[in-house]
């Protein structure tokens, strides 16, 4: 595992890739945790590697044909659902929550640093579950039930904050930006939800060649605003059925 600093609230998620059986390692981390911190993806082609080890790149509308999306600032935060080619805030979400099933997992490392800002957001959707479920569990079973929002434009998506998957796993799908609309059951809890997700929000700083990956059925990932130049890689992986890692997270289990 990576050296972590004291009080690291993801110590138990660091992999280092070197050694003999680092993927491995990075699989088991993910199944049993929902994320996996890394070091030592000093390219786009490292990158690729460590992808395709882990399963089958899926790809994404702003992708190279290997499956790699460069994110910095385009200038596009003004276009909807844009704001990850900006230098804006990014609020915590889980990609392509538009599609019906979504990749399960989401590959980031850091080409370069903001000289100012721009460290990653990352929040258990598990422990804001297990959150909401303590203290208001009405606004849980709103964001539980069918087609309580809206996902994407006009070809898009009715679903929930919370959704059921086989075995009786819970999966988490979310944005809340303009590409996102609550129903009007679900409208009243949405500073609610924010509250909860802002609760859980671990900061992540990433130097160049460090990265995460993260179950996109459990884990939400986002970024502070940054001045400068900040380049990030981006993969969607479905991953190998052998490494077992699940498709959401178990709603009666304590986060791990």
């Amino acid at each position: 595992m990576l050296a972590a600093p004291t009080d690291d609230p993801l110590s138990a998620c660091r992999v280092d890739l070197t050694v003999a059986d680092g993927i491995a390692e990075l699989a088991a981390v993910l199944a049993r945790h929902g994320i996996a911190l890394f070091d030592g993806v000093r390219d786009a082609r490292a990158l690729r590697s460590l992808a395709a080890r882990l399963g089958d790149v899926a790809p994404h509308r702003d992708s190279d044909p290997d499956g790699v999306t460069v994110i910095t600032d385009r200038s596009e935060g003004g276009r909807a659902g844009r704001a990850g080619f900006s230098a804006r805030a990014l609020a915590p979400h889980t990609d392509c929550s538009d599609r019906r099933r979504p990749p399960l997992l989401v590959v980031m490392a850091c080409a370069q640093p903001a000289p100012s800002g721009g460290d990653c957001v990352l929040v258990d959707g598990q422990a804001v579950h297990a959150d909401l479920a303590a203290t208001e569990p009405d606004a849980l079973a709103a964001l539980s039930g069918p087609r309580g929002m809206y996902f994407g434009d006009c070809a898009g998506l009715a679903g929930n904050v919370f959704e059921p998957q086989p075995d009786g796993l819970l999966g988490v799908r979310l944005r809340l930006d303009e590409l996102a609309q609550f129903s009007p059951l679900t409208q009243q809890w949405k500073s609610t939800l924010r509250a909860a997700v802002d609760r859980h929000a671990i900061t992540l700083p990433l130097a160049a060649g460090t990265g995460y990956a993260v179950n996109n059925l459990r884990w939400l990932h986002g970024r502070a605003p940054f001045i400068g130049q900040r380049v990030m890689w981006r993969m969607l992986v479905d991953p190998r059925p052998e490494w077992r890692i699940p498709a959401g997270f178990d709603p009666a289990g304590a986060p791990r």
